[in-house]
Order: C-alpha cells, then sequence, then structure tokens
C-alpha cells in the first residue's frame, strides 16, 4: 500500500512538472485594433475587416511584449508586385535616427516579393545585431512561393543561438550564432502593399 501511495505520489510530482512545462500560444493580433503593438517612427500600420495592413509608409510595428525562445507563426499576403516589408524578431526597442526609423539592433526574415537577387523572401538580414552565419535554400524557396494576392504562411523559430524560418511548411534559413536571446517581434514598413491575418507566437 506505502509503495502504491509513493508511486501516486511520484506520478501527481511529474504531472506538476509537465503541466508548469507546458508551452503556450498567444496571440499577437487580434483582427481589430493595435492592441499590445506600438507603432514606431510613424509607420502607416491599420486595421480593416480582420487584417492587419501595412500601408507603404517606413518605421515600424513593434510588439509590446518581448520574446526569447519561441515559434512565430503569421500569415501574409502581398497585395503588389514586389511589395517590400519584414518580419523582426529577437529585436531591441531601439531605432536608427534617420528618414526610415527601422531598428538598430536585432534581425530581420525579408518579407519582400522577390524570390531571387540578394534579400529574397525568407532570408535573414541583420539589423544591428551581432555578426551570425546564415544559409537559405532558393531552389525551396521557388517551389513554395505564392504570388501576390495569395496568402502564405511563416513559420519562424528562435531556440538559443539557432534560429529556422519555414515558408509554406518547408525550410528556407537556417542561422546560428543568434546572439541576441530575445527581443521584440515586429513588422516592418518599407514602402510595400501587404496584409497579416493571424500572427501567433507559442513560448518554447
Amino acid at each position: 500500500m506505502k509503495l502504491l501511495l509513493i508511486a501516486t505520489l511520484a506520478a501527481c510530482l511529474l504531472v506538476g512538472c509537465a503541466t508548469q512545462g507546458t508551452v503556450k500560444t498567444v496571440s499577437l493580433f487580434n483582427g481589430a485594433n493595435l492592441d499590445n503593438w506600438a507603432v514606431e517612427n510613424d509607420g502607416q500600420f491599420s486595421v480593416e475587416d480582420g487584417v492587419l495592413k501595412v500601408n507603404r509608409g517606413t518605421g515600424w510595428l513593434r510588439s509590446a511584449g518581448v520574446f526569447s525562445d519561441f515559434t512565430l507563426v503569421m500569415e501574409f499576403r502581398f497585395l503588389e508586385a514586389e511589395a517590400n516589408s519584414g518580419v523582426f524578431v529577437r529585436t531591441g526597442p531601439t531605432s536608427n535616427e534617420d528618414e526610415n526609423g527601422w531598428p538598430n539592433n536585432g534581425y530581420q526574415v525579408q518579407c519582400m516579393d522577390i524570390i531571387t537577387g540578394k534579400a529574397p523572401l525568407a532570408t535573414l538580414i541583420p539589423y544591428g545585431a551581432p555578426p551570425f552565419e546564415h544559409a537559405s535554400n532558393l531552389a525551396a524557396l521557388a517551389k513554395v512561393y505564392m504570388p501576390p494576392g495569395q496568402w502564405q504562411t511563416y513559420e519562424i523559430t528562435c531556440t538559443g543561438e539557432s534560429m529556422v524560418v519555414k515558408l509554406n511548411g518547408t525550410k528556407i534559413t537556417t542561422a546560428a550564432n543568434i546572439k541576441n536571446r530575445e527581443g521584440h517581434i515586429g513588422i516592418q514598413g518599407e514602402h510595400g502593399l501587404l496584409e497579416f491575418r493571424k500572427i501567433e507566437v507559442t513560448n518554447l
């Protein structure tokens, strides 16, 4: 009987530990307004018909919260050819004091409607953060890319010093030696027209 009681107590302790460690998914966009976000440097962002709109302009949209190890899932679509934006992760709250007003300490996942050239869709661009290593599979990018008007999905996972970027379920970019271990999530305004309709973060 004592052995059974001890085993039961041990099982309860294990369940408790598992419950405390359960991952939690939160929605950063409520479909109605920009609550839990801060518009930086006169960025042109708005909400209409349940979607978050990037209305050209510059600046950026910064999450109120700071995140460390996480998976970010966001759905987006370009509204014109070569529309340009970006997704910031593990990014500090400060910005460059210039006409663009973009962050000066973080990482950007490119969100531009191009799949060739120097910085195509789903590749990584440093924004003042310490140097890091990264590589992208542009052949895979070409296979899963969707043209303007069609919804696409980013899945961006940051764990420790590693980052993985998936587009439409396919791994495109991997990175290592990521030194910023936490920071804000953001959306860049870079003169493009885009829409987002889902922005969810799962803390790991």
